[in-house]
C-alpha cells in the first residue's frame, strides 16, 4: 500500500549549511530538526532528504565523502531519537562549472525537477500528493509542486521575498522545521494525527498510479534512447524497443479508458494494465540481454 512521506531538502533545512560541505565533522543539526523527523515519524509519514550536491560535480568532494556526511547526520539525528528513511541526492551540474565530466549534465534528479521524489516514489511506493516537500529555496517547493505533493517554503531567520511567498508551487511558509510538521499535521490529519491519502479531488488513485506507470515507462524509453547512441546495434536491442512501444501504447489504451470512462469494467481496465506491465517487464529483460552483449 503506498505511504505518505515528507520531502527535506538537506542543507539550511535539517543542518547548517556553510557552503558546499565537504567535511563530516562540520555536520551540524539546525534547532528543531530532530523534533520535527520525530513527529513526522510518530504520525506515519517516511522522512526522505532530496538534496542537489553539485559539489561533486564541481570536484569539491566525491560521492563517498558525501556517503559520509550523510552517515554524520543520521548518527546525530540518532542520538536524538530520529532517523531518516531514506536519501537521495543529485551529483550533477550542467555547465562549465561542473569539472567533473561524468556529473557535467542536464539531470531530471536536479530540482526544480522533481525527479528524485518521483524516483523514491516508484522504489519506496510513495504516494505523492499524500506527500509534502520542505525546503528553504523555492526549487526545493517547485520540485514538491511538480511531483504532486504540497509544499512548505521554510524562512528560519527572515521574511521571505515577497515574489517567493506568492510563488504558486508555495503552499505554506514555516519558520522552523517543527513549524512545518505543525502545518503538515494539520492539514492532512484523519483525527488521529495519521496521513490521509485520499484527500486529493484532483487524482484518483487509479489516475496516480497511471501517471507513475506511464512516467517510469518514458524514463525507461528515455535510457533506451541514450544506450541506443552510445552501444553497438542488437537485435535484442531493436526488440526490446519495439516492446517497450508496445508497452506504452498498452498503458495508454488503460488510462484511455480509465480518464473517459469508455467502460466501467474494471477487469477489463486491470488487464490492461497488466498486459503493460507484462510487456514492460518483457522489454527491459531484452534491454538487459543486449547490454550484457
Amino acid at each position: 500500500m503506498p505511504k505518505a512521506a515528507v520531502f527535506w531538502d538537506r542543507d539550511n533545512t535539517l543542518m547548517a549549511d556553510p557552503g558546499y560541505l565537504s567535511d563530516p565533522d562540520q555536520v551540524a543539526l539546525l534547532p528543531g530538526a530532530a523534533e520535527a523527523l520525530r513527529r513526522a515519524s510518530a504520525a506515519g509519514y517516511e522522512n526522505i532528504v532530496v538534496s542537489n550536491q553539485s559539489g561533486v560535480a564541481r570536484g569539491l568532494f566525491d560521492e563517498p565523502t558525501l556517503e559520509r556526511i550523510h552517515d554524520r547526520l543520521c548518527a546525530l539525528l540518532a542520538a536524538e531519537g530520529a532517523r531518516l528513511d531514506a536519501i537521495y541526492y543529485c551529483p550533477y551540474l550542467p555547465g562549465d562549472e561542473a569539472v567533473v565530466e561524468q556529473y557535467r549534465q542536464d539531470s531530471d534528479l536536479r530540482k526544480p525537477k522533481p525527479g528524485m521524489l518521483v524516483k523514491a516514489s516508484l522504489e519506496r511506493r510513495i504516494d505523492l500528493p499524500a506527500s509534502w516537500s520542505v525546503g528553504d529555496a523555492l526549487r526545493d517547493v517547485q520540485a514538491g509542486r511538480a511531483a504532486g505533493c504540497r509544499t512548505i517554503l521554510l524562512h528560519t531567520d527572515s521574511e521571505p521575498k515577497p515574489a517567493d511567498a506568492k510563488d504558486p508551487a508555495v503552499d505554506f511558509i514555516a519558520r522552523s522545521p517543527v513549524e512545518a510538521v505543525e502545518i503538515i499535521l494539520a492539514h492532512s490529519a484523519d483525527g488521529e494525527g495519521k496521513p490521509q491519502a485520499a484527500r486529493q479531488a484532483h487524482a484518483t488513485a487509479d489516475q496516480r498510479e497511471v501517471a507513475v506507470v506511464l512516467h517510469e515507462i518514458l524514463a525507461f524509453l528515455k535510457t533506451a534512447d541514450r544506450r541506443a547512441q552510445t552501444h553497438d546495434f542488437s537485435l535484442a536491442r531493436l526488440a526490446g524497443v519495439i516492446v517497450q512501444i508496445l508497452a506504452l501504447a498498452a498503458l495508454l489504451w488503460a488510462a484511455f479508458g480509465w480518464f473517459f470512462a469508455i467502460d466501467d469494467l474494471l477487469g477489463t481496465h486491470m488487464l490492461r494494465m497488466l498486459m503493460a506491465l507484462l510487456l514492460q517487464t518483457l522489454a527491459l529483460t531484452l534491454f538487459v540481454a543486449a547490454s550484457r552483449k
